[in-house]
């Protein structure tokens, strides 16, 4: 297994707070792809802002996808065409 796999070396957090920090190997991991949704790892200390820019990273991946993906295969469109995000 790759060391950059282990999720649990990407952050250092603090138990007795909701402050965490992330490692080099989790900027290695991370960084490229939260920069991509316009977040920089550096302006994250608290698990409660991870989550919610790991939300954000993930909601953005998924509209790109669904762009990608809209109008290759008609039964996918006739599945996700109740889905907000297919319109976009």
């Amino acid at each position: 297994m790759n060391p950059n796999d282990d999720k649990r070396r990407w952050f250092i957090a603090d138990t007795g707070s909701d402050r965490i920090r992330f490692t080099a190997t989790g900027r290695a991991a991370l960084g490229a792809r939260f920069a991509r949704a316009g977040i920089d790892l550096d302006q994250i200390d608290t698990l409660t802002n991870a989550r919610a820019a790991a939300a954000e990273v993930s909601h953005q991946e998924l509209q790109a996808l669904a762009a990608h993906l809209k109008g290759r295969d008609p039964a996918l469109d006739a599945v996700m065409a109740g889905l907000p995000e297919w319109g976009c």
